[in-house]
């Protein structure tokens, strides 16, 4: 019976866990970049159980010494738990905003960023921005890098230009090129906040496969139906093992009030 507590409140805790990433993904739906997080979810470990047992053998009216009997009766299981939370990074919706700063990739790269403390991250929101040395920046203030690991910066005023390679032209010169990479290892690309990734794999390499579109934003590739139906059914999952806990906790109670009790 305690068993069967533990392995609805690991059939819980998993689909809770799912609620709040599937949540993230809908909360994101609008955010420029965006890439969903998949939950995946494995059995937990099993336990072989075994039969141990000592039969009493009689020979010559004498008693023999027992016979030890080892048989496996089975696996027994604990329930679920949470295998990993890696991202969907498939290609978004190419939205076209007529803005000079925003900036779109279509291809599996990614744009290198820098904070103030010099961290290098990833990103694929490109909604861009200016700031007060007219570098190009996140919405968050994150400095836009180029090839050479420096800031893009583009005029105070007049219009530039990125063409698809990320080539960026300012009054018929250029003025930097965008860093695009791409990753041999997607699965080592992390989420930090909603659309940045920090990389825990092997270094990055140029983009070969990836094209720089100005003037659009790539939108979220989280979907609100498929978000919707996966909240309501990881609900009825959760309800459901709560229930199976209460029916648990009953039984086990009921047990506990009528152990040594005698019959009448």
């Amino acid at each position: 019976m305690v068993r069967g507590l533990y392995t609805a409140a690991s059939g819980a805790v998993v689909a809770q866990s799912n609620v709040d990433v599937i949540s993230n993904n809908l909360a994101n739906v609008n955010t420029s970049g965006f890439k969903r997080t998949l939950m995946q979810i494995e059995a937990a470990p099993k336990t072989e159980i075994f039969r141990d047992q000592t039969d009493p053998g009689f020979g010559g009216g004498s008693r023999l010494a027992g016979v030890a009997a080892h048989a496996s009766v089975g696996d027994l299981g604990f329930g679920s738990r949470i295998y990993d939370t890696p991202v969907v990074f498939d290609q978004g919706a190419i939205q076209q905003t007529g803005n000079p700063l925003d900036v779109a990739l279509s291809g599996p790269g990614f744009l290198a960023v820098q904070n103030a403390a010099g961290t290098v991250s990833y990103t694929r929101g490109g909604s861009f921005a200016k700031n007060a040395q007219n570098q190009l920046v996140t919405p968050d203030g994150n400095a836009v890098l180029g090839t050479d690991g420096k800031p893009i910066a583009v005029p105070a005023q007049g219009d530039f230009q990125i063409d698809r390679t990320g080539s960026v032209t300012a009054n018929g010169a250029q003025a930097g090129q965008l860093a695009v990479f791409e990753f041999a290892n997607l699965n080592a690309v992390r989420p930090q906040g909603s659309a940045m990734f920090v990389n825990y794999g092997a270094p990055p390499k140029a983009a070969t496969n990836t094209t720089v579109l100005q003037g659009a934003q790539e939108k979220s590739n989280a979907d609100v139906i498929t978000s919707m139906v996966g909240l309501i059914a990881n609900e009825r999952w959760f309800d459901a093992n709560e229930k199976v806990i209460t029916t648990e906790d009953t039984a086990v109670g009921a047990a506990i009030s009528t152990v040594g009790k005698s019959t009448p």
